[in-house]
């Protein structure tokens, strides 16, 4: 399955308000072959970059000021031209009713942290294959 995905080819955005997390995932990413990785530090930010980059997917974490990753999900859903962009939550939190509010705004899967790569590649060839 994973020989379906061509990593090299594929443009990434993370969302992430810490730095260093954004640099872990992108370095995972690079790992993987992804040559394209692009970083916002904010659902604002992240959303102007999905605008105007059409990454292929986001890599967005759930808890970040001032929107977290649920506004910005709302957001990018309703923004018809990257209303489909494949969404892949990073949290710490996969309690019940976190895992429900993802579902109705449509998220690709969750990758819980700390990340690990075998999972991060996993997460990314289904949601992918389901895009």
């Amino acid at each position: 399955m994973a020989d379906e995905v061509d990593f090299t080819s594929l443009k990434v955005l993370v969302v992430d308000d810490q730095e260093f997390v954004r640099t872990i995932v992108k370095k995972m990413l690079q790992q993987l072959g992804v040559q394209t990785v692009l970083e916002a530090q904010d659902g604002n930010s992240g959303l102007a970059a999905v605008v105007r980059d059409a990454p292929d997917l986001v890599i967005c974490d759930v808890q970040m000021r001032p929107m977290d990753g649920f506004g910005f999900i709302k957001m990018l859903r309703a923004t018809p031209a990257v209303s489909h962009t494949p969404v892949i939550m990073l949290t710490a939190h996969t309690d019940a009713a976190t895992v429900a509010r993802a579902k109705e705004l449509d998220i690709g899967a969750f990758l819980a942290k700390p990340i690990l790569p075998p999972a991060l590649k996993e997460k990314i060839v289904r949601v992918l294959a389901k895009s």
